[in-house]
């Protein structure tokens, strides 16, 4: 999956000259607002969206809605994390055992499952 960031590294040399990060994370920024006004618009047309079975709601056209929006977010994310130097996915592997240990600390309390079988 994440021979994606090196694809979007060329394609991000090949098409547009180099913003400063300052750009990227606001046009990132707006990209989760974009992503979160869609779903806030479901949620107000359905209060089950914010249930964990919410999921189960959204149907095909919003789901292609959602999928525009994320891909919008992943690669500012990506262009962000290029220009820095930052391998995502060494990032997120980091991020994953710092949560898992929360987990086990019970940081998340009530969010967290108790067991595998959860």
């Amino acid at each position: 999956m994440w021979d994606m960031q090196a694809r979007v590294a060329a394609f991000d040399a090949e098409r547009f000259r180099s913003l400063g990060p300052g750009y990227v994370a606001l046009n990132l920024a707006g990209e989760a607002g974009e992503l979160a006004n869609v779903v806030k618009k479901l949620w107000r047309s359905d209060p089950r969206i914010g249930l964990p079975e919410g999921y189960e709601q959204i149907d095909s056209t919003h789901r292609a809605q959602i999928s525009d929006e994320l891909a919008d977010v992943v690669m500012m994310s990506l262009v962000l994390a290029n220009h820095l130097g930052i391998d995502v996915a060494d990032a997120l592997a980091r991020k994953l055992a710092i949560i898992d240990e929360r987990l086990q600390a019970g940081y998340y309390q009530h969010e967290a499952k108790t067991s595998p079988e959860d």
